[in-house]
């Protein structure tokens, strides 16, 4: 998933895109959609469904973390 601005706006009607020579710091991005995010109480019971115990727990738990996201 690209999380970087589509554009930039500032506020005011005015629209730049990445081959603006504005400095974007002044302006407010612009994006596709929001991030998804999840709660800490839905991070915290993915964690505590994960059977296995390998070296391998933090790429799954990951893995979980990320398709749980992409539901919302």
């Amino acid at each position: 998933m690209n999380n970087e601005p589509v554009a930039w706006t500032d506020g005011k009607g005015n629209y730049f895109d990445k081959n603006s020579f504005f400095p974007v710091d002044d302006l407010i991005p612009l994006y596709t959609h929001p991030a998804k995010t999840l709660t800490d109480d839905e991070i915290i019971e993915i964690w505590c469904v994960m059977e296995t115990d390998t070296g391998k727990q933090n790429i799954e738990f990951a893995r979980a973390i990320l398709r749980k996201a992409q539901e919302k």
